[in-house]
Formats: C-alpha cells, sequence, structure tokens
C-alpha cells in the first residue's frame, strides 16, 4: 500500500467539497472507482475538479435523497471519448458526513461536510499483509470472507481468481468487496458507514450469504453509470 496516500489522506480535509450523487455505487479507502460522465453538469464538476485538486465526494441517492455519509476520492486517471465523455478513475481517500447541502451558483451539488467520524479512514493506504499472514485471528477472518465470497461468486456465475485476492491485505480485500458486490443500495450503505473493518467484515459475510441463497432477491452484478 502507499504511504503516500495514507499522508495525503490524512492532511486532505476540505470543509466544503463537489459531490456526484450515484446509487449503488460507493467509495472506500484504498480502493478505485471507474466512472463514466456524461451528463452536462458533472462534465462541468470533473473539469472544475481538474483545475483544483481533482477531489469528488462521492454519495449515494437512496430513495430519492442524499445520504448522509460518503467517500471522498481523487482522480487518478482521466480521458477524454471522441463523443465528449471523460472515464476518470477515482482513488478513495476517506469518509465523510454531510453537515450542510449550500445552495451555490455551480450546476452541480455542493456539500458542507466533516470527517471527525472517520479518523482511522487513512491509516488503511499503508496496511500490509504480513502482519495478518502471523495473526491466526486474521487466517480465520480471511477464511470465513473467502467462504462468502465464493459462495456470492458460484450463485451470480462470476470468475475470480482467488490466487490474486490471496495477496491483498484483508481491510483493503474487505473494502473492494463491499464496493463492487451486486447489493441494493441501502445494503452497501450500512456496509459504507460500518465503523470498524471488522464490523464492515462481519456485515460483508451475512450479506454476501444472504445474497448467494437469493434470500435478498436475484444478485445481480451491477454497471458503472
Amino acid at each position: 500500500m502507499s504511504a503516500h496516500y495514507k499522508s495525503l489522506a490524512r492532511r486532505t480535509t476540505p470543509p466544503r467539497i463537489p459531490i456526484f450523487p450515484l446509487g449503488g455505487a460507493v467509495l472506500l479507502p484504498v480502493c478505485d472507482l471507474p466512472l463514466n460522465i456524461f451528463e452536462p453538469r458533472y462534465l462541468n464538476m470533473i473539469d472544475d475538479a481538474l483545475k483544483g485538486d481533482r477531489l469528488i465526494g462521492m454519495v449515494q441517492t437512496i430513495d430519492e435523497k442524499i445520504a448522509d455519509v460518503g467517500g471522498l476520492g481523487r482522480i487518478i486517471q482521466f480521458s477524454e471519448t471522441a463523443d465528449g465523455r471523460y472515464l476518470i478513475v477515482l482513488k478513495g481517500l476517506r469518509r465523510f458526513r454531510i453537515t450542510e447541502t449550500p445552495d451555490v451558483l455551480t450546476p452541480y451539488r455542493q456539500a458542507d461536510v466533516t470527517y471527525d467520524s472517520f479518523g482511522e479512514d487513512p491509516d488503511l493506504h499503508a496496511v500490509r499483509q504480513t502482519s495478518e499472514a502471523l495473526s491466526e485471528s486474521g487466517r480465520s477472518d480471511r477464511a470465513a470472507l473467502t467462504v462468502a465470497m465464493k459462495a456470492l461468486a458460484n450463485a451470480i456465475g462470476v470468475d475470480v481468481d482467488w490466487t490474486a485476492l490471496s495477496e491483498i491485505p484483508l481491510p483493503v480485500l474487505i473494502n473492494q468487496a463491499a464496493m463492487i458486490s451486486p447489493f441494493s443500495a441501502q445494503d452497501k450503505q450500512s456496509l459504507l458507514e460500518a465503523e470498524t473493518s471488522d464490523e464492515r467484515r462481519r456485515l460483508l459475510i451475512g450479506l454476501m450469504h444472504l445474497y448467494a441463497s437469493g434470500s435478498a432477491g436475484d444478485a445481480q452484478p451491477q454497471s458503472t453509470q
């Protein structure tokens, strides 16, 4: 993982940020989120972000309302298509809580935010596999998550490179799995708002088994809007 991003995440606490509301998409620390931007107001948002600190806040829309908690991301890749779309990748830095959505002159929304409840998020950027591999509890935690991931992958017919996943530190794997799993917006929001990595892991395992059994409805992979 990256000490650079740990330092960046720790010192990056803008009080007001542009927000991109998108149901079914959450952004957690360390993880990358590819986005296909085509609406004019959000094209404008990307233009403005690229002129400044390249920061965007991802928030979900649930029942037509903006969720209180989202993820702050930094644009780390950018390209423009022939038809005027932007293809970007956001690196998750840390989570935030919205305190107010003020009236602004920009065509896109902005929010006043606080990071006080998520002070440990930057530390995830520097986690390593070594300590987990030497820990009995770490190995058992990963094993339980792997069982749940395999159950969900089999249920929805997705092929996974399990060897590659074994090289990812557990807290990062938890975040990545929470982002890409085909859960409802409400369930993804619960994963996003989990206070600790272990709490998110236990919730993730429960949801994976639930969706694998079909109890949560038909689990289908979600595409990025």
